[in-house]
């Protein structure tokens, strides 16, 4: 394997509410590599998105990174500690877009609504390229065309809201790959879309990492997703990574109980079994459990252990599992 590009270690982003202390992200550790896509998987409010913002230092208040690092691999060789970086210096705005771009997961309030679509990709490249107005409307329209937007001379005058929901995601890909950028955060891109544009924008972003070499942290909820698009899989619950292993050891040898809950909520074709419920519900983020996050509705709990002592992770013959069982 190569060496990682970025390596995410004990990073925890907690927001200060008026009601206490919400711990969206306590302590995940990730490791992307180049060329590669790591799936982040899990139920909504597990962190997965917060995790992508703290990336690029843009969460909102009243969030902020509590501590951790993330390590970055420069395009030099030197390595950056992206969580020492303020959210508004020369350094985060350097690497933020040039090389680390997010797709947003959904683009008509992503995307600015009273300026061009040509205009918002030139301003992106203007930025982090000393060239000529002429040149960055030349490269904005090469990338429309190249992310599949038809008639892309005329499409650069667009507003987002001329655009249908399929356009303004390439649109959207198009203004993160503008730059080139060695990883590509995409935070859920097809939520919002009909099975077969999905299917569409799906394809493209294979394409465009293939012809580019990018990395891509890809984030989503849905599982069939992850087997077309991903090498490795970190598995989030209430703010952690509970396991991580490549796509095949997921699907076919899951080691966490929240993990085989998971697969086993998936409608089979040809089959008329009852599908399988995940029993209760997350717990709500001021009141978490003292051990196990997942222990409340896992149907292997140790009683007096796993509600009690939290699980350190253990590793596996694929990756790493957070949870007592494999102790």
């Amino acid at each position: 394997m190569p060496d990682p590009l970025l390596r995410i270690e004990d990073l925890r982003t907690h927001f200060f509410t008026p009601e206490g202390v919400v711990k969206s992200v306590d302590g995940v550790d990730l490791t992307v590599t180049p060329g590669r896509t790591l799936a982040v998987l899990g139920e909504s409010g597990c962190g997965k998105s917060v995790t992508a913002r703290s990336i690029l230092k843009i969460v909102d208040r009243p969030g902020r990174l509590v501590s951790g690092r993330m390590l970055w691999t420069r395009p030099d060789g030197s390595i950056a500690d992206l969580a020492s970086l303020p959210p508004t210096g020369p350094a985060i705005r350097a690497i933020r877009g040039r090389e680390i771009a997010m797709i947003f997961q959904e683009p008509m309030t992503s995307l600015g609504p009273i300026t061009s679509i040509g205009d918002q990709i030139s301003e992106t490249i203007l930025l982090h390229h000393p060239i000529s107005k002429a040149e960055a409307k030349s490269r904005t329209i090469a990338m429309l065309r190249r992310v599949g937007i038809p008639d892309p001379e005329a499409r650069i005058a667009a507003y987002p809201f001329q655009l249908s929901g399929g356009m303004r995601q390439r649109a959207m890909i198009a203004l993160a790959l503008c730059c080139a950028p060695r990883l590509l955060i995409a935070d859920e891109p097809t939520t919002a879309l009909d099975v077969t544009t999905q299917a569409n924008i799906l394809d493209l972003m294979r394409a465009l990492q293939a012809e580019d070499g990018m990395a891509m942290l890809f984030i989503t909820h849905d599982l069939g997703v992850v087997a077309e698009i991903a090498d490795e899989v970190a598995v989030m619950y209430l703010g952690r990574v509970v396991e991580q292993a490549s796509v095949d050891a997921i699907f076919h040898a899951p080691r966490h109980p929240y993990t085989r809950a998971l697969l086993r909520s998936i409608p089979r074709p040809g089959s008329r079994a009852r599908l399988e419920a995940i029993r209760g519900s997350i717990p709500h983020p001021l009141a978490r459990p003292a051990g196990c996050a997942f222990a409340p509705r896992c149907d292997q709990a140790i009683p007096g252990l796993c509600d009690t002592t939290p699980p350190d992770a253990y590793p596996t013959e694929a990756g790493s599992v957070r949870c007592h069982l494999h102790a």
